[in-house]
């Protein structure tokens, strides 16, 4: 479900949309998102290692391992044993007014990533999805030494506090995303 692999088509926008609506979910369920990103860095691998690392009920690994193949973005391995899964990269193009904009799994990973960094749960809270998309943009910018701290904070239009905060915590996912995806080097 990669852009390589799905080119758009203007007489049939199902691949794109389908690829719109797989980012929504797993940006509006940050347990999904950590599976998935779980899944990708180390896939394939076995839905008990996953629950066993992810620390998730049985209920919830399978629920959300079954939501991904729904999805269209989880294969299974059956031919081994135990049975192994693994995910595809998933990137999104969006055509803007300000331009064009590259989705990649490093925002589902900032999404997942709420779940154990209390200062990206907070700016989460407070500010939302696309202001952390927003936020991990400038992150990049930060990391490549385009901008300081305290410019990439003032253009993501939060307190200086907050955004140099949630800069900082976002150098992880930015740091991973970079050794994981060698797209990224588009998404400039």
């Amino acid at each position: 479900m990669s852009v390589d692999d799905r080119r758009p088509n203007t007489t049939n926008p199902e691949g794109p949309i389908a690829d719109l609506l797989t980012y929504a979910e797993l940006l509006n369920t940050p347990k999904l998102a950590q599976l998935y990103i779980y899944t990708l860095r180390n896939g394939p691998v076995g839905i008990e290692t996953i629950k066993a690392d992810l620390d998730l009920p049985h209920s919830t690994t399978y629920k959300y391992v079954g939501k991904l193949e729904e999805m269209d973005i989880l294969t299974r391995h059956e031919e081994e044993t135990p049975t192994t899964v693994g995910v595809d990269s998933i990137h999104l193009t969006l055509d803007t007014p300000q331009g064009e904009v590259l989705v990649t799994p490093a925002l589902v990973d900032a999404v997942a990533r709420q779940l154990e960094t209390e200062d990206i749960r907070v700016f989460v809270e407070r500010q939302g999805i696309a202001k952390l998309a927003a936020a991990l943009h400038y992150t990049r910018r930060v990391k490549d030494g385009d901008l300081t701290q305290r410019t990439a904070a003032n253009k993501l239009g939060v307190h200086a506090i907050e955004g140099i905060t949630v800069i900082t915590a976002l150098q992880d996912v930015v740091e991973a995303a970079t050794a994981d995806d060698p797209i990224l080097e588009l998404d400039e």
